[in-house]
C-alpha cells in the first residue's frame, strides 16, 4: 500500500485534469485504486438502461469485457440496484456469480447525487481484511468515477448540441438549393416520361429516379424539421389506400432485385385528415428501415386499423431484431444501431412527426426474429385536436 494517501488524491486529480474520455479515465483510476488498497482484482461496472457492464478491469486472467449483471442480481447488482455499499471479509465464493471466487469483498456504488451511475468492485484484500479506512478510500475513488463518467456525460451531450447546431445551419444554408435542384430533376424526369414509344425498362428506370428524388427531397424536409425542433402541420384529406399503394411501388422498386416480399394492405381504409406528406415521410421511413435490415431475403408486413379516434400503423420485418439494451436508445438523434447507411436521425424525426400529430409510436423486437413499429395517430387531426383542447 502507498504510505501517504495524499499522492493517490493528487494523481487521481492529475488524470481528471489530464482526461476527458471515461474509456481512458477510469482505468486509469481504477489502476490506481488497485495499487493504493493492495486487491488481487478491482472492476468498475456502469449501468446502462437495466443493465450493469463492465467497463474497466484490472487483475484478471481472462477478459471480462463482457461481463454483465441484472439490476439486483449478486452482490454488484444488489449494489447498483439499492445503492447501498456492501464488504465482506473472511468469507467464500463471494463472487462467484462474476465467475471466480473470492475470501474479501467490497462493493461501493458510483452516485451523482441521488442516482447510482454503477458501482466500484474491490475483490481478494491483502490479508483477506477490509477495514474502515479503505472503505472511505473506496468511496472516494468511487466519487472521482461518478464524477469522472458525469462530466463525459456533459462534454457529450454538448458535442450532441454542437452537432445539432451544425445540422441546423447546414440545412439553413443549402435546404432551399437542394428543392431546387430537385425540382429541375423533376422536371426532366416528367419530360421523359412524356416521350412517346419508351420501351419497359426505360420507364421502370425513370420510376426508380422518381422514387429516389422523392427520398432526398423528404430528408431535405425532415432535416429542417429536426434542426428547427418544431413541426408545422399542414393538413389534407386522403384516403390510407392511397397512401399505400404510394408506398408499395416505392418499396417494389427498393426491392427489385432482392428476395425481400412487401405486403401492404389496409385493414380499414379510413380517410384521414392529417398531413399527408409528413406520415407518408414516416410510414416510408419505417418500411425503408425494415428493408434496409432484411438485407437481401426477408419478409416485410404494412398494415392499417381503425382503433376509436386512432389509425393504427404496424410495420414488421422478418430480420436480425434489436438488441433489448439498444431498443429504448432508437429514438435518440444519432443513434443508428450499427447501421451502415444513414444520418441516426430517421427515427428521431419520426418520432417528432407522429407526437406532433397527438400519436404515439412504440417498438417491439426478438433478436433473430422480428421488428416491429406501431404507431398510433388520430386520423382527423383538428378534431382529436379540439376534443382535447
Amino acid at each position: 500500500m502507498k504510505n501517504d494517501f495524499l499522492e493517490v488524491l493528487v494523481e487521481i486529480s492529475e488524470k481528471m485534469n489530464s482526461m476527458f474520455e471515461i474509456h481512458n479515465l477510469l482505468p486509469a483510476i481504477i489502476n490506481i485504486a488497485k495499487e493504493y488498497l493492495d486487491v488481487k482484482r478491482i472492476s468498475l461496472m456502469l449501468i446502462e438502461d437495466d443493465v450493469l457492464k463492465m467497463y474497466a478491469h484490472a487483475g484478471f486472467d481472462v477478459e471480462y469485457s463482457d461481463v454483465s449483471l441484472r439490476l439486483g442480481e449478486g452482490i454488484a447488482g444488489k449494489v447498483a440496484k439499492t445503492g447501498v455499499e456492501v464488504m465482506v471479509n473472511h468469507t467464500e465464493g463471494t463472487c462467484k456469480e462474476m465467475g471466480y471466487e473470492a475470501s474479501s469483498f467490497m462493493s461501493v456504488p458510483l452516485k451523482k447525487s441521488d442516482k447510482v451511475l454503477g458501482v466500484l468492485n474491490l475483490t481478494d484484500k491483502e490479508g483477506d481484511y477490509f477495514n474502515e479506512t479503505d472503505v472511505k478510500v473506496a468511496r472516494y475513488i468511487a466519487s472521482q468515477c461518478a464524477l469522472g463518467v458525469e462530466r463525459f456525460n456533459i462534454y457529450r451531450d454538448m458535442r450532441k448540441s454542437e452537432n445539432l447546431r451544425v445540422v441546423g445551419m447546414l440545412n439553413s444554408s443549402i435546404a432551399h438549393d437542394i428543392k431546387n435542384l430537385l425540382n429541375i430533376v423533376q422536371s426532366y424526369l416528367e419530360l421523359m416520361d412524356m416521350e412517346e414509344g419508351l420501351n419497359p425498362e426505360m420507364r421502370e428506370y425513370i420510376d426508380a429516379i422518381h422514387s429516389e428524388v422523392k427520398r432526398i427531397h423528404g430528408l431535405t424536409l425532415d432535416l429542417l424539421d429536426f434542426s428547427r425542433q418544431r413541426v408545422t402541420i399542414n393538413i389534407e384529406t386522403f384516403r390510407i389506400s392511397e397512401l399505400f399503394t404510394e408506398i408499395a411501388k416505392h418499396a417494389n422498386i427498393m426491392t427489385k432485385d432482392t428476395d425481400i416480399v412487401v405486403e401492404v394492405t389496409a385493414l380499414d381504409d379510413l380517410t384521414m385528415k392529417v398531413d399527408r406528406g409528413k406520415i407518408f415521410r414516416v410510414i416510408f421511413n419505417l418500411v425503408s428501415n425494415a428493408i434496409d435490415a432484411l438485407g437481401c431475403s426477408g419478409k416485410v408486413r404494412l398494415t392499417a386499423e381503425q382503433d376509436s379516434d386512432f389509425c393504427v400503423f404496424r410495420v414488421r420485418d422478418t430480420g436480425k431484431g434489436v438488441p433489448k439494451e439498444h431498443l429504448a436508445k432508437l429514438f435518440q438523434p444519432f443513434f443508428s444501431s450499427g447501421k451502415h447507411k444513414g444520418t441516426g436521425l430517421g427515427l428521431a424525426i419520426v418520432q417528432m412527426i407522429v407526437e406532433a400529430h397527438n400519436g404515439t409510436i412504440e417498438v417491439d423486437s426478438a433478436e433473430g426474429l422480428y421488428t416491429e413499429f406501431t404507431v398510433r395517430i388520430p386520423y382527423n387531426y383538428e378534431s382529436f385536436k379540439e376534443l382535447h383542447k
